[in-house]
């Protein structure tokens, strides 16, 4: 075993347990607003401004990262993940919540655009595809255990509980993150942007390849920024004695289905290709829950719907991302693509956070998914008459 195949599991099981951390945040955050006396607004409200932060933090972890190596900031990420949840212990007031919350953004802004760097250096660039799929298999496939055995921690024993397991949980992190070791290439690219002032992010969504690519994570973005954000909650105000975090065990099973599937097919079929169908099935997965409250039964489809759209597409457009930006400007690009997710889900939560009250969550459910799967006919249309104009210039 190489020491680049050390390196990339060793990165694999950092990323799991950052990303159970992540997960299990975000999903009980918003509940947890409501325990201690909070409203639907401030649940949208800490969401939207966990992300905004990560987003502005980002400016500045992006280029360090090119220019000083990926694994510096994921040492920063870990630390910020594992330090939170004390934080988290000392008060239950919901303004000192999302104070903590925008504190534990330094962890999303740090960590998660260079471990997918990382991840895409140690990868074979042929299978490139593959292996950023896999990696995407271990952060969603966290849905799959992290709220549903969080909410039966709290319910069995306390938030106090919860918040300690999150500090140990972080703890795990940090020690792969000890034996990752970077690639020679990474290290290269690194001393040449250490010479070179890092790319302005913004430009990036200038160039003509790559603007489409942060539309598709922008507006997908929104839709996920609802689903996790108020999922929870639209689960337990319609159904009785069924654990919210079920929800997101069936996501995360609908995410690893994509993930073993769709990204090694786009490595075949194109980026395109495969990507506006997996969008179109997230679409239609968020606009049947509107019959939620009729049926619980409409919970499991449209979750396995919302799990594999969503991490389907997200396993394309990164590696897409990958395909299109040159080695040197990579976690900038990355972390551009973060920045997008960020910036839709923090939209996404505090548009929703002031909709639902008026609208109700069936019908904003609804509404969303109609509107993401209309986006992506769209652009599946759009890239085939692309497709077949270029298949009309003589070569």
């Amino acid at each position: 075993m190489t020491i680049d195949r050390k390196s990339l599991y060793f990165l694999y099981a950092a990323t799991f347990f950052i990303f159970i951390n992540f997960n299990i945040s975000h999903t009980i955050t918003p509940l947890y607003i409501l325990d201690v006396g909070g409203t639907e607004f401030f649940s949208g409200l800490q969401s939207t401004l966990y992300f905004l932060t990560a987003v502005i933090l980002r400016f500045y972890f992006g280029p360090l990262a090119d220019s000083k190596g990926n694994k510096l900031t994921l040492f920063i990420g870990g630390i910020a993940f594992a330090t939170a949840p004390f934080l988290f212990l000392l008060s239950e007031n919901v303004w000192y919540i999302i104070l903590i919350r925008m504190y534990q953004s330094i962890g999303l802004a740090a960590y998660f655009s260079s471990a997918i760097s990382l991840a895409s250096a140690l990868a074979p660039r042929h299978q490139l595809g593959k292996y950023i799929g896999f990696y995407r298999l271990v952060t969603m496939g966290t849905l799959m255990i992290g709220p549903t055995f969080a909410m039966r921690v709290i319910n069995i024993y306390n938030y106090e509980i919860y918040h300690i397991l999150g500090i140990i949980i972080g703890v795990f992190a940090i020690f792969f993150i000890y034996f990752i070791k970077e690639p020679q290439s990474v290290d290269k690219a690194a001393t040449v942007t250490a010479i070179v002032p890092p790319s302005n992010m913004l430009t990036l969504l200038k160039e003509r390849q790559l603007s489409p690519i942060y539309l598709n994570i922008f507006v997908i973005s929104i839709g996920y920024g609802l689903v996790i954000t108020f999922m929870g909650i639209f689960v337990q105000r319609f159904t009785v004695d069924i654990n919210p975090g079920i929800f997101f065990t069936i996501f995360g099973a609908g995410s690893v289905v994509a993930n073993l599937t769709v990204a090694s097919l786009s490595d075949r079929k194109g980026r395109a290709a495969v990507a506006y169908p997996c969008m179109l099935i997230m679409g239609l997965g968020i606009s049947i829950l509107y019959f939620l409250p009729i049926s619980h039964y409409i919970m499991y489809l449209g979750s396995v719907l919302v799990g594999f759209g969503y991490a389907g597409s997200m396993a394309i457009l990164i590696p897409w991302i990958v395909d299109t930006i040159t080695p040197a400007r990579r976690t900038t690009a990355l972390a551009l693509h973060d920045s997008s997710i960020d910036i839709g889900i923090a939209l996404g939560s505090l548009f929703f956070g002031i909709i639902i009250p008026v609208l109700g969550l069936p019908l904003s459910f609804g509404l969303s998914g109609v509107f993401i799967a209309a986006f992506a006919l769209w652009r599946l249309a759009r890239s085939s008459r692309l497709k077949k104009q270029k298949q009309l210039i003589p070569s």
